[in-house]
C-alpha cells in the first residue's frame, strides 16, 4: 500500500448567486499550490468537462475486494501556459484529464505553480451543475482554505489514503501507454456519437464485443461494432495507413463518459496504440478547452493486467542524467524529447531513457495532445520503485530471447466455433451466425522446440504448454513461463482481425434448430418440449455487461 497524506484548511466549496459563481477547490496543504481567476471565456466547456471528469470518479459502482482505502482525490497541474486536472478511476479503467489554456482565465493575485492535490466530492461534482456562462465565474485553488458559510459544515481536516500499489503502478503505467507510438485519426463527434448511442440502446448479451478500426489505404477510417458487425463511418479520417490495418480494441460502454460533451465538440482525436492495448479520445470542446479519456484495453485487465506484456517496463536509469532532465523540465515546464536530447547534448535514446524513468518515477507526464513531457509531482515525495516495479525474471528472460532472436512461429491456426444467436439491434432483431476464434500458435523458443500456446479472442491466454523445467513443476498456476511469454509477445502482433458474425444461413439454421431440441427438456405431465429459445443464451460469464 502507498499512504498518501492530505491536509486541507477546509472542504472545497461551490456558491451561485443570480450573478456569481464561485469553484472553491481546496488545494492539499503540503503543496500549497494558488490561483486565482476569473474565468473569462468558455464557462460551458469547462463546466461540461469538469462534469466529465466527476462522473469518471464517482460512477463506477465496482467491488474491489483489494481497495481497503479511500479514493485519492484528482489532481490538478497549474503551468504557465495551461492548467489540468487529472484523476484515475478506482477500478483502474479509466483515466480523465481535463486541459484548460491560461488564455482563458484573468488571473487574481499570485499565482504559484505546481501539482497538488484538490478536495472534490460527489457533492462538488453535482453541484457543477449550477455553472453558467452568463453569470461572473471565478477559480480559487489554494491551501488557505474558504469561508463556510453553512453553520456547523467543518474546517480544517486530515485523511490518510490508503493506495494500493496496483493501482499506483496503473496510474504511473499510464503515462508509458500515452507515450507509445501509434495512429492518430481526427474524426467528427457526429460520428462518434452516433456509434456510442447504438451502444446505449443495444445491448449485446454475447461475446465479442469489440471496437473494430478499419483502416484502409485511400479511404476514410470505418469504425465496426461487435457482434452486429454494424460499420460506422468515419467521415474525413484520414490515417496514413500504407496497408489494410485493423485495430481492435475493448471497453466501450466506457466511452459513455463522452456522450455528454460530443454535442459541444468541435472534434474528437483519437490515438490507437495497437489490439487490446490502451486508447485515448481528445475532446476538443472549443478554443480552450480538452477533455482526454484514457481507456484500457478492457476492463478486466486494466492497465496493471498480467497478460504478458507491461505498457511501461522500467526503464535502465542513469541517475545523472535523470535529474539533469528533470531540472530542465522544472525551468522549462513542458518540452519534447528532441528538445530534451539537444539541450542535454545526449542521443535521442538516452533523453527517451530519462523521461520514461521520470514517468515511472510520477514526476513527468507525456502530453498526448502537444507531443510532449511535462513536469509533475504525482505525489509529495517520489515513489518507491523498487516496491512498484519488483524484478520479474521470467519478463526479463524472455525479453532476452526476443532481443537474441531465439523466438520463431513454427505455425499458427485459427480455431473456429459457430453459434447462431439473435442479436437486437434498433431496427429489429437479427439472427446471426457469431465466430469464436481461438488462436493456436507453436514455436521455438530458445532451447525448447515445442512450445504452444492458445489465445481466444481477446487475447487471453486459454492454454499453454513448454517443456521447461519452471513448466512442469508449476505448469499455468503461477503464470506463464518465460518461453510461453516470449512466444506470446511475438505471436500477437501477427495476429489478424476478422470479422465477429455473419449472416446465418439456411444450414446453419437448421443445425441450431435441431441442437436446441435435443438439450429442450420435456414435460412429464404432457409429453411435449417445453419452449426454449437457444439464440438468446448469454455467454459463460453471464454477458450483458457490454465489454465495460
Amino acid at each position: 500500500m502507498t499512504v498518501v497524506d492530505l491536509l486541507y484548511a477546509t472542504p472545497s466549496v461551490f456558491e451561485s448567486t443570480r450573478e456569481r459563481t464561485l469553484l472553491g477547490l481546496s488545494a492539499d496543504q503540503h503543496r500549497p499550490v494558488r490561483f486565482h481567476a476569473k474565468v473569462a471565456r468558455d464557462v460551458l466547456p469547462i463546466r461540461l468537462a469538469l462534469q466529465a471528469l466527476g462522473q469518471l470518479i464517482w460512477q463506477s459502482d465496482e467491488w474491489n475486494s483489494e481497495w481497503m482505502g479511500g479514493l485519492m482525490d484528482p489532481l490538478i497541474t497549474v503551468h504557465p501556459d495551461r492548467v489540468f486536472f487529472e484523476a484515475f478511476s478506482q477500478d483502474q479503467s479509466s483515466y480523465g484529464m481535463v486541459i484548460v489554456d491560461r488564455s482563458c482565465f484573468e488571473p487574481e493575485g499570485e499565482v504559484r505553480c505546481g501539482t497538488t492535490n484538490v478536495d472534490f466530492t460527489a457533492w462538488l461534482w453535482a453541484a457543477l451543475a449550477e455553472m453558467r456562462s452568463s453569470r461572473e465565474t471565478h477559480l480559487r485553488v489554494g491551501a488557505e482554505g474558504f469561508e463556510v458559510r453553512t453553520k456547523g459544515a467543518g474546517g480544517r481536516f486530515e485523511q490518510k489514503v490508503e493506495v494500493p500499489d496496483e493501482w499506483v503502478r496503473g496510474f504511473l503505467q499510464l503515462q508509458g501507454g500515452m507515450a507509445m507510438p501509434g495512429t492518430k485519426l481526427t474524426v467528427r463527434p457526429v460520428d462518434l456519437l452516433s456509434a456510442v448511442r447504438y451502444l446505449t440502446f443495444t445491448k449485446a448479451k454475447v461475446s465479442p464485443r469489440a471496437l473494430r478500426y478499419v483502416l484502409t489505404p485511400g479511404q476514410d477510417a470505418k469504425l465496426v461494432l461487435e457482434p452486429w458487425e454494424h460499420e460506422v463511418p468515419l467521415r474525413g479520417a484520414t490515417h496514413g495507413a500504407t496497408e489494410p490495418r485493423t485495430v481492435r480494441t475493448w471497453g466501450r460502454r466506457r466511452l459513455r463518459l463522452l456522450e455528454p460533451l460530443l454535442p459541444y465538440a468541435d472534434k474528437v482525436d483519437i490515438y490507437l496504440k495497437g489490439r487490446a492495448l490502451p486508447h485515448f479520445y481528445g475532446v476538443h470542446l472549443g478554443p480552450g478547452v480538452r477533455f482526454v479519456l484514457g481507456l484500457s484495453g478492457w476492463t478486466a485487465n486494466r492497465w496493471t493486467g498480467t497478460a504478458g506484456m507491461d505498457l511501461l517496463l522500467e526503464p535502465e536509469r542513469d541517475r545523472g542524467l535523470t535529474e539533469r532532465v528533470l531540472g530542465l523540465l522544472r525551468e522549462r515546464v513542458h518540452a519534447s524529447t528532441e528538445e530534451v536530447a539537444q539541450a542535454l547534448g545526449v542521443s535521442k535514446a538516452q533523453a527517451a531513457g530519462a523521461l520514461a524513468a521520470l514517468c515511472a518515477a510520477g514526476r513527468a507526464i507525456f502530453d498526448v495532445e502537444a507531443r510532449s513531457w511535462r513536469h509533475r509531482e504525482l505525489f509529495t515525495a517520489p515513489v518507491d520503485l523498487g516496491r512498484l516495479y519488483p524484478p520479474d525474471a521470467r519478463r526479463e528472460e524472455a525479453e532476452r530471447l526476443a532481443a537474441a532472436d531465439a523466438v520463431k512461429v513454427t505455425s499458427e491456426t485459427t480455431r473456429e466455433t459457430r453459434k447462431v444467436r439473435k442479436l437486437p439491434t434498433p431496427e429489429g432483431a437479427v439472427v446471426r451466425e457469431v465466430v469464436y476464434r481461438d488462436w493456436v500458435v507453436h514455436g521455438h523458443v530458445g532451447l525448447q522446440q515445442d512450445v504452444e500456446l492458445v489465445l481466444n479472442d481477446e487475447d487471453r491466454l486459454l492454454f499453454g504448454r513448454c517443456g521447461c523445467e519452471y513448466f512442469r513443476e508449476h505448469l499455468m498456476n503461477q503464470g506463464p513461463c518465460a518461453h510461453l511469454l516470449a512466444l506470446l509477445r511475438l505471436a500477437k502482433v501477427r495476429r489478424k482481425e476478422l470479422a465477429s458474425s455473419v449472416p446465418a444461413s439456411a444450414e446453419a439454421l437448421v443445425v441450431s434448430a435441431a441442437e436446441a431440441a435435443a438439450r429442450r427438456p420435456r414435460n412429464a405431465d404432457t409429453d411435449e418440449d417445453t419452449e426454449a429459445d437457444d439464440t438468446e443464451a448469454l455467454d459463460e460469464d453471464g454477458g450483458d455487461d457490454d465489454n465495460r
